[in-house]
This record gives structure tokens, sequence and C-alpha cells, in this order.
């Protein structure tokens, strides 16, 4: 599950003591303005890049900014400097900050595990400095990061941020720290939801609002907008919800746009109030409707990275439902360039980070004996801390292929809701591969095949080895036309070119099926019997279920 809110997304405490200076103050209110005034921030970045004393905390500012115009490896080169100086100067609030954005980067870039060794790094340093707010941030950031794999256990770390304030303020009430605490509130409504829990998550959802008012965040309520339009929707009551669209519009301050973006550029939370205003409209069965809250989406301008595919892929399944199959075409087309690049601009990333995390390093080594020393414990819990998650991978991997194997993918197809797909895919006529070539070639050909299944997924897509010579898929938020063309980006993946080895070109067929509905058992059935049919037809191809295929036996 993609959390409702990226990590940091926190409006910062603009509170001071008395000791602290001007330049503190400023830097504090370049940090705390970097979503409600980034032109702002940025200003105050320019100015103070050539002060000694201010440029490791303008550096994270810096890196936020990069982070969110997509510039990932900019930012990571940027906020790595900041944390060796930081670290220097024992300047434990700012390194919070930029353990975070290193938390961020790090699970942009795939790297889960890191990414979670910094966000307990930084966890400890903001409890030491008994900032709550921070420590809220931190126990949000960590469901982030773990929302997709276990969403209910990211349920308890956004409890404990919302649980931390609830204890500051007046339980259901004022919050002195409203921003954070209304995002921790969405979050755990989020969850619910996703789960089928309406009265939970209409209560958090509820709550969440109010703090963000309390807190005029209003770069964030289209969050709560999102959320409470789908309790609308499910309840029938869609006047109810486009009433909401409108109110949200005039508290930002800007008329809605159904026909396009005529007039000034769209914000960011005008951006996602359109998604939410077209989303509901093709839920309620009016896809012409729909694509005029999505018209000129090729105009918005800076449309996040991440976001991008996301508007992208609702407006392929509008026009699919609509019947334009052309347009929808053309709009997969482009969300599969967008991906393909978002994947190249991570790989980058990848690349950077470890050569500057050696140039850190070195400058770590020449710090005083007692932060030698610090850092070798530190290294020695995140060994600990990195066995205990390669115990529980070993668990849930399927030793050959590096996949995830059949027990994870039951604990993550738990996990799907309707408009997630399931793909079943079998390596054509792999036993001839065994019989002619012998064992160890087929196990090749099926690290081989894993490896190329893999390279053709998106991000947020899982694959796994689910038995023998078959492999299966789970892809979230997909229409019928997207989900072929990732079938077909498979298909075409694996024949490529020969299995080195052996030196044989192989095949697949697959069979795809989309849920209907949350714990949709039988949609690997439907898959399977999609299978059967791609297999019948001739192999190598791509079968889509048909509602024929979910009842009866699979054939043998």
């Amino acid at each position: 599950m993609r959390p409702l809110y990226d990590p940091l997304f926190i409006l910062g405490s603009v509170t001071f003591s008395d000791r602290r200076t001007d330049s503190d103050r400023r830097a504090e209110g370049a940090w705390a303005a970097r979503f409600t005034d980034p032109a702002g921030a940025g200003a105050w970045v320019q100015a103070s890049l050539p002060d000694p004393a201010l440029r490791p905390c303008a550096q994270v500012v810096l890196a936020f900014l990069r982070w969110r115009a997509g510039e990932l490896v900019s930012a990571l080169d940027q906020v790595m400097q900041a944390e060796a100086t930081l670290r220097e100067r024992g300047n434990e609030r700012w390194l919070a900050r930029a353990l975070s954005m290193l938390a961020v980067l790090a699970g942009e870039s795939g790297q889960a595990e890191r990414a979670l060794r910094l966000l307990q790094e930084q966890l400890e340093l903001v409890r030491r400095l008994g900032d709550v707010e921070m420590q809220a941030s931190a126990y949000n950031d960590f469901g982030v990061q773990i929302g997709w794999d276990d969403p209910e256990r990211a349920l308890t770390y956004y409890q404990r941020a919302f649980d931390l304030l609830e204890e500051q303020g007046v339980p259901g009430g004022a919050s002195p720290y409203p921003g954070i605490h209304g995002i921790a509130a969405l979050n755990i409504a989020e969850i619910h939801l996703l789960r089928g829990r309406d009265a939970a998550g209409e209560a958090m959802t509820d709550r969440g609002g109010d703090l963000l008012e309390q807190a005029r965040a209003w770069t964030f309520w289209p969050g709560y907008v999102t959320l409470r339009v789908k309790l609308l929707s499910r309840q029938g009551r869609l006047d109810d919800a486009r009433e909401l669209i409108r109110d949200a519009f005039a508290r930002l301050g800007e008329p809605p746009r159904p026909d396009g973006p005529a007039g000034p550029p769209l914000t960011e939370p005008a951006q996602l109030l359109h998604a939410a205003a077209a989303h509901l409209e093709f839920e309620a069965g009016d896809p012409r409707r729909a694509l005029e809250w999505l018209g000129g989406l090729e105009d918005w301008p800076n449309v996040r990275p991440e976001l991008l595919p996301e508007f992208l892929d609702l407006r392929a399944r509008i026009e699919a439902a609509g019947g334009d199959h052309a347009a929808a075409y053309r709009t997969a087309r482009q969300l599969l360039a967008v991906t393909e690049a978002r994947h190249a601009a991570e790989r980058d990333t990848q690349i950077k980070q470890l050569e500057v995390l050696h140039r850190t390093e070195l400058a770590v080594q020449q710090s005083h004996e007692a932060q030698r020393a610090a850092q070798h414990l530190r290294e020695h819990l995140r060994e600990l801390q990195a066995l205990r998650g390669q115990l529980e991978k070993l668990s849930s991997t399927d030793d050959l292929t590096g996949l995830g194997n059949r027990r994870q993918f039951e604990q993550h197809r738990a996990q799907l809701e309707a408009g997630d797909a399931v793909l079943l895919i079998d390596i054509d006529h792999f036993k001839r591969v065994n019989d002619t070539y012998g064992h160890a070639a087929g196990d090749v050909t099926l690290q081989v095949v894993a490896r190329r299944v893999r390279s053709a997924l998106r991000r947020s897509d899982r694959a796994y080895r689910h038995g023998g010579e078959e492999f299966t898929v789970l892809l979230r938020g997909v229409g019928e036309t997207f989900l072929l063309e990732v079938s077909e980006r498979i298909r075409q993946a694996v024949s490529a070119g020969p299995v080195p080895g052996p030196d044989v070109t192989v095949t697949v067929s697959i069979g795809a099926a989309i849920l209907t509905g949350v714990n949709d058992a039988g949609a690997l059935e439907r898959a399977d019997r999609a299978l059967y049919r791609a297999k019948q037809q001739g192999r190598d191809r791509t079968c889509l279920a048909r509602p024929e295929d979910a009842a009866g036996p699979v054939p043998g």
C-alpha cells in the first residue's frame, strides 16, 4: 500500500528558546516553510550556502526541495555532505532531519533495510532531544517505509505517533502539533479503510480533518478530502462528495477547473483534488466527466515524479472504461515511459549513494576518538539488526531465484483489493530444458527468467516463485489496458535472448486476472484457467480471465 503521505510531511516546529540566535530562527523558519513556501525556503538556502555556519542546515533544506522536484541524485549529494558536518559538530536537531531525509531517499531507491536503520537512529536522537513532534514524525516515517509489505504493522507505528501526540493536548480536541497529528490520523484512517473497517476509518478521517483545519495546513487538505470522498462514495452520497471537493477548492483559494487548467498553473493540492474528483466520477460511472477533471494533464506544471504515474494510470483506466482504447493505449505508453525514467533515476541514486557514502565514511574516520567509538557501536547494532532482517527474509524468500516464495505471496495476496491484479506465469516446455541439458541448466533458466520478470515490473509490483517453473506477480491498482501492457513487457523480456549456459531461448505463457473485491480468493484460480487457455492457444502469449473462469475445475 502506498501511504497517503510521504515521509517528512510535517510542518516543523517554529517555537524557539530565548538562547537561539536570529540565524537559528531563520533556519527553523525555512525548514517550517519548505511545504507552504518552497520559494521562500529556497531563497534562504541560496543566501545561507556561502556561510560555513549555516551551510549544512541549508543543504538539508535544499536536499528536501530537490527531492520534491524529483532530483534524487542531487538531493542525496547535498544531504550526505550535510550529515558528515552535522555529526562532527554534534548538531543533533539538524542531524535528525538529515537522517530522515536520507531514509526517504533510501526508500525511494529500494533500500528499505537501510531506510529503517536510518529512521531508528533518528528516533534515538529525537528521544534524547525530548522533541515530541520529531519523535512522532519518526514513528510516522517507520509506518510509511513498511506500509506495502505489512500494513497492519505500519498501523502500529502510525498509532504510536497519534497516541504520543494525543497525550500532549486534549484527547479528541486541540493539539500543540496539529500538522503531524492530523497526518498520523489520516494514515491510520487509510489503513482501516483499506482493510474494510469503515467505522474506524471514518472516525480517524474526521479527527485528521479537524486537526489539519486547526493547523490550517491546506497543503495537506486533499489527503483528508480523498479519504472522505471515498467514504461518501461507498455510502452512495455522491452529491455530498462533490460538494466536499468544491469546498476544498474554496479553502485553497483556487476555482475548480474540470475542463482543463485554463488560468494560473495548478498547484499540487489542486492537482490532487482534480484527481480525487476524476476518481469519484469514474466510480460513479461517468467516464466522460471523469476525463474532464484530468483535462490538460500534460500541461500541469511541476507534477511530482511519484504522482504523475498515478494520474496517468487513472486516466488510462477511465479511457478504457469509456471505450476509447486508442487513447488508453497512448496514455499507457506515456505511463511506461514515465515509469522507466523513474527507475533510471532510482538506479542513479543507488550508485551515487555508494559513492557519497564512501566519502562520508572517510570523513567520519577522521573525527575524534569518542565519535569513532560511538560509530563502531552503531555499526555493531546495525549488523545485529541486519542479521535479524536477513533471518526474516530467509523465511519468505525463494533460495534459487531470490524472489518471494509462496508463503510471502499468500501474505501479500491477502492485502489486495478491487482493481489490483494477479499474473500466473509458466515457462513453456521447461521439462525439455531439464531433460535435454540437465537440472543445473534448469536452475540457471529459472534464475534468468526470475531476473527478467522482475526487470519488467514497476517499483510497486512484486514477483514470486510459486513453485516449479511457475511464477506469480501482484500488481496494485491496474486496469485491463495496463495489465496487458505489463504482461506483454514480461513476455518480451523473458524471450529477449538465450539463457546463458544452455544457450536456449525460452518463452512464457501468462494468465491474468483482476480482483473484484478485497480478499478475492478466486482471482488466482481465474488466472490459472486463463493460463491454461494461453497454453491451449499455442503458448508464448497472455490470456485475460473471462467471467466464465469464475467457476469449475481447472482442466488438467
